[in-house]
């Protein structure tokens, strides 16, 4: 006989299992409940919801009515255009052919400086302004 968890439980013992961490379903059970996140049928706490640890669906066409909400193509167009933002800030001349292996290399100097412009004006989407914030943490000066 198996034990069927609540969905939020399943959901965390998946979050935590591709986190690395070593858990039993009835232990994330068990510790949600601990830290107030869901009540004993599973279901999030008010608490858990004003804090914002976990958001309110209240059912399940209204979550899979915001997944069809989600359009693919938007997103990609706006990827896209956050590109776009920053590429155009670039001079041609950064952007290297390196013919040894078949693609172009950037110049970080020019990349750096065309990031921090775009942040800096608020040009960028809000998803966008993460990826950049990302990629400019890792070009080393």
């Amino acid at each position: 006989m198996s034990i069927i968890y609540p969905p939020l439980v399943e959901q965390m013992y998946k979050f935590m299992r591709q986190a690395g961490m070593n858990v039993t379903k009835q232990d994330v059970y068990k510790k949600a409940i601990e830290a107030n996140m869901i009540d004993q049928q599973g279901n999030p706490t008010k608490w858990a919801i004003e804090q914002g640890y976990i958001a309110e669906v209240p059912t399940a066409e209204e979550a899979q009515d915001k997944l069809n909400k989600i359009k693919p193509t938007a997103i990609r167009n706006q990827v896209d255009n956050d590109l776009n933002t920053v590429f155009h800030r670039m001079p041609k001349s950064a952007f290297i052919w390196i013919e040894s292996e078949g693609s172009y290399a950037i110049n970080q100097h020019e990349l750096k400086k065309a990031i921090l412009s775009a942040l800096k004006d608020g040009s960028l989407s809000s998803t966008g302004r993460q990826h950049w914030l990302e990629v400019l943490a890792k070009i080393k000066d």
